[in-house]
């Protein structure tokens, strides 16, 4: 089994370029070229079974101890996204690291102990330097379950990469997000707890058309459900011309403006 944490760690990231790895869920870690390391929804532990009894089904590809990072950003307070196990761990490992999320996200950065100075309030319309990053916030459609849940972009100069977080098909919400064009659409297909499914979710990669599309938030939960391959037969329908990556817990993708390649070392 490869070391992740290692990959990350000696990855080199061409400038206004970015590297992501896929960590299960709808958790993704992300690399600038200048060596900023972001997490996002990482879910690492087992919170969500010993509070809920969802048992997961595919292996974190790291360790909450492994993790080297300068922002963890979650999407919204659900534990899948906000790992509240994982979170002191990582604090404690990375004592200049930010946290990020909308406002239900601060108790429980407060109960995880994470200085006031160490977090960082998101909300829609908002823009936030992450060093070798810069993130865009718009209002995600997560219904009752988390009214304040975001969507983002990540905006690596040359190459933005948008995430849909937990939403519905709600393209107004979504459309500031639209306009900044993004070359990558990360997209929960899951079609359960409100979410996007696979058809669904091939509509809005067909309305952003990005340069590629990678499906999230399936083979976690038997719970929440998601079929890959419903997705990229919906692809191959709805947008055709946008090339559909899958990848495998822990794979990494390096994007630069004029491809997306496989990450291996």
């Amino acid at each position: 089994m490869k070391n992740l944490a290692l990959e990350i760690e000696n990855t080199l990231v061409p400038d206004g370029s970015a590297a992501l790895w896929w960590l299960a869920q709808a958790g993704f870690a992300f690399k600038c070229a200048d060596g900023t390391v972001i997490y996002l929804d990482a879910y690492l532990s087992d919170a969500v079974e010993a509070l809920f009894g969802f048992k997961r089904l595919s292996l974190a590809p790291i360790c909450a101890e492994e993790v080297r990072a300068d922002w963890v950003i979650s999407s919204h307070e659900h534990l899948d996204h906000l790992d509240a196990d994982a979170l002191p761990v990582i604090a404690r490992n990375n004592p200049g690291c930010l946290f990020a999320g909308p406002e239900p996200c601060r108790a429980v950065y407060e109960s995880c102990g994470i200085d006031e100075s160490r977090q960082v309030m998101m909300a829609p319309g908002g823009a936030y330097d992450l060093g070798g990053a810069r993130a865009y916030a718009a209002r995600a459609d997560h219904g009752k379950l988390s009214p304040s849940a975001l969507a983002l972009v990540l905006d690596f100069g040359e190459v933005r990469v948008m995430f849909s977080g937990d939403t519905a098909l709600r393209l107004e919400w979504l459309q500031p997000l639209i306009d900044l064009q993004p070359d990558v659409l990360i997209a929960c297909i899951n079609g359960a707890f409100g979410n996007l499914d696979a058809g669904e979710a091939a509509r809005l990669a067909a309305v952003v058309k990005p340069r590629l599309v990678i499906p999230c938030h399936f083979w976690m939960f038997k719970e929440h459900g998601g079929d890959p391959e419903s997705f990229v037969q919906a692809c191959g329908e709805e947008c055709p011309q946008v090339q559909v990556r899958l990848l495998s817990p822990g794979e990494g993708v390096l994007v630069t403006r004029e491809s997306a390649v496989r990450i291996c070392q």
